[in-house]
C-alpha cells in the first residue's frame, strides 16, 4: 500500500503510534473519533500491507545526557559502504550509518562517553582504508527528537 492510500484518519493512527506504540486501541479510537473495531481492522490492513512493520522501542542508553552526541560526514574512495559498515559495525558508540547520495558518501551518528573517546574513533576511521576525507561535528543542542 502507497502512502497516497491512506487517508487522513490511517495518518493519524500512524502518526499516533509513532509517538506511543503501547497506545491502547480505546485511546487511539478516541482521538480519531473511530470505533475501536475500526481502529483494529485499519492497523491490521496497514501491517498487512507493510506499511506498519514493527514495533520497536526506544531504549535509554545509561546517562545519554553525559554522552556526546557526534554527526561524522565521510567521503569515501569509491562506493564501499557496505565493507565499512562491516568494518565498524562493532563499535558500541556507532548507532546510525546512513548512506547518501550526492557529494557525500556516510552519515554516522555515533554517541562517545568523553572527547578522548571521539578522538580514538575519529583516527580508527580516518585511518581506514576507504575513508578519504572526515568531517566531524559535537551536536550541542537538541531542539527537536522525535
Amino acid at each position: 500500500m502507497s502512502m497516497k492510500k491512506l487517508d487522513e484518519r490511517d495518518q493519524k493512527i500512524l502518526a499516533l503510534l509513532e509517538r506511543d506504540a503501547r497506545l491502547p486501541i480505546s485511546e487511539l479510537a478516541r482521538q480519531i473519533t473511530l470505533s475501536p473495531t475500526a481502529v483494529r481492522q485499519r492497523i491490521a490492513r496497514m501491517e498487512k500491507d507493510q506499511v506498519i512493520k514493527r514495533y520497536t522501542i526506544d531504549m535509554k542508553r545509561g546517562d545519554e545526557e553525559a554522552g556526546i552526541k557526534v554527526i561524522m560526514i565521510l567521503n569515501l574512495k569509491g562506493a564501499h559502504c557496505k565493507k565499512l559498515v562491516a568494518a565498524l559495525g562493532h563499535l558500541p558508540e556507532l548507532r546510525k550509518f546512513w548512506s547518501l547520495t550526492g557529494e557525500l558518501d556516510v552519515t554516522l551518528l555515533l554517541q562517545v562517553s568523553n572527547v578522548e573517546r571521539l578522538g580514538d574513533i575519529t583516527s580508527l576511521i580516518s585511518d581506514h582504508e576507504l575513508v578519504d576525507k572526515v568531517q566531524t561535528h559535537v551536536v550541542t543542542q537538541t531542539h527537536l527528537d522525535r
